[in-house]
Formats: structure tokens, C-alpha cells, sequence
């Protein structure tokens, strides 16, 4: 029988190991190291590329991640998912500049864009409980004219004013944190993402939690069927 300890620690990795951005794989392509990952093989090799890279997160120490679970569940999400939601936070903090978007264009090019669902979720979601600060409206403002009309520049703004948000929030629970996150993506601001922050302290942590109670509750729904079918 597998000790408890034992477990834990092939459960952080394997969860380490697929919330890393492809670039850690080294020489692995990402639809090789995709495949790779499907079997214990291919999860040991990809794991060996990734220690030479960021071998601090691969520490005994690190395996406290599962205390931290229950208030970051992302730490057991795949790249692909964390991404994603660094992605929601962008579009969330744009949500005073987008609110201005009237012109039928510029809404149709920003459902495009960002999404129909994720463009009214920011326009209804108000983290600022009232209005916003005028500076983050405008900054957001500049975020939108500098992507123009080009979906592939404006959704990589969006991600990279996400992944800053994200970043904040991980970097006020401790840098191992901020350091695993960081992983999770193509590249990062150079420097503490605290100061760069637009959302208020507390929504990303919020809507974590947010997440964590529909995986439950999907996952409690899955049981029942299984159960009563």
C-alpha cells in the first residue's frame, strides 16, 4: 500500500507537471509533451526536463502546496485552465473601459475578441462595489486603443494585464506561490505585479473560491448520478 507521504508528493508533482507552460518541457514540442503526458514514461522524462528549469519548486519544503489547496485551487488546475481564467481576470479589470464600448462595431469586434459570455460578466460584474477609479478606466481605456482592431494584439493584452492580476494575488500569499504560478505562462512582468494591480484586494481570491464551490458541486453531481443513474 502506498504510504500517505508517498502519494502526496506523486500527487504534487503530477499537478506541478500540468500547470507548466510548455516552454519548461525544454527541447518537448507542446503536442509531444502532450501525448508524453498520457503516459508514467512520458510524465518522468517531461519532469526531468522541468526540474533542470525550475528545480526550487520540486523541493521537499514545496509540498505544503496542499495546505494552501483549499484557498488557491488553481494549484491543482492544467496550464490550459489557469490560463484561462488569468485571461477572465484581464477582461474583469477592463470592465470600466469596456462599459464605454456603445458603437455597434466596437462591441461586435469585442465579443469577438474577448468573448460574448466574458465581455457581459465584465460589463456586469463590479469588483470596485461602485465606481471606479477614473486612472484605472483610463488606463483600461489605453489598453483597448493600443489593441485597435487586432484580436490577436488586444486578447494578448488582455491576457498579460490578467496574468498581472493573477500574479498580485499569488505574490500576497508568498513568493513560492508567485513563483509556481508564474510558471503557468509564456513569460511574466519583470517585477512585483502588487503595485500594477487594478483590481480591488480580495476579488481574485473571491472568485477562486467561486470556482472551487462549482468543481465541488459538479463533482458532488457526478457521484449522485453515479450512485442513482
Amino acid at each position: 500500500m502506498m504510504q500517505p507521504d508517498r502519494t502526496t508528493r506523486r500527487h504534487h508533482a503530477q499537478a506541478l507537471l500540468e500547470g507548466l507552460h510548455p516552454r519548461y518541457y525544454g527541447e518537448w514540442s507542446a503536442d509531444l509533451a502532450e501525448r508524453a503526458m498520457q503516459s508514467p514514461i512520458g510524465r518522468r522524462q517531461l519532469a526531468r526536463a522541468a526540474l533542470k528549469r525550475v528545480p526550487s519548486l520540486w523541493t521537499p519544503d514545496q509540498e505544503r502546496w496542499q495546505a494552501w489547496l483549499a484557498q488557491e485551487p488553481w494549484l491543482a488546475w492544467p496550464q490550459a485552465r489557469v490560463e484561462a481564467f488569468a485571461r477572465e481576470l484581464g477582461v474583469l479589470s477592463l470592465g470600466p473601459a469596456l462599459r464605454l464600448a456603445v458603437e455597434r462595431e466596437v462591441v461586435l469586434f469585442l465579443r469577438q475578441c474577448l468573448g460574448v459570455d466574458a465581455l457581459r460578466q465584465a460589463q456586469a460584474h463590479d469588483p470596485w462595489k461602485g465606481k471606479p477609479p477614473e486612472a484605472i478606466r483610463h488606463m483600461g481605456q489605453a489598453v483597448l486603443q493600443r489593441g485597435g482592431r487586432d484580436v490577436e494584439a488586444l486578447d494578448a493584452s488582455v491576457l498579460s494585464r490578467g496574468i498581472v492580476e493573477f500574479l498580485a494575488h499569488a505574490e500576497r500569499s508568498g513568493p513560492v506561490l508567485a513563483a509556481r504560478l508564474s510558471c503557468a505562462f509564456a513569460s511574466v512582468p519583470p517585477g512585483p505585479c502588487t503595485k500594477e494591480s487594478w483590481l480591488p484586494t480580495g476579488t481574485v481570491a473571491a472568485l477562486l473560491q467561486e470556482r472551487a464551490a462549482h468543481d465541488m458541486a459538479m463533482q458532488m453531481a457526478e457521484v449522485t448520478q453515479e450512485i442513482d443513474p
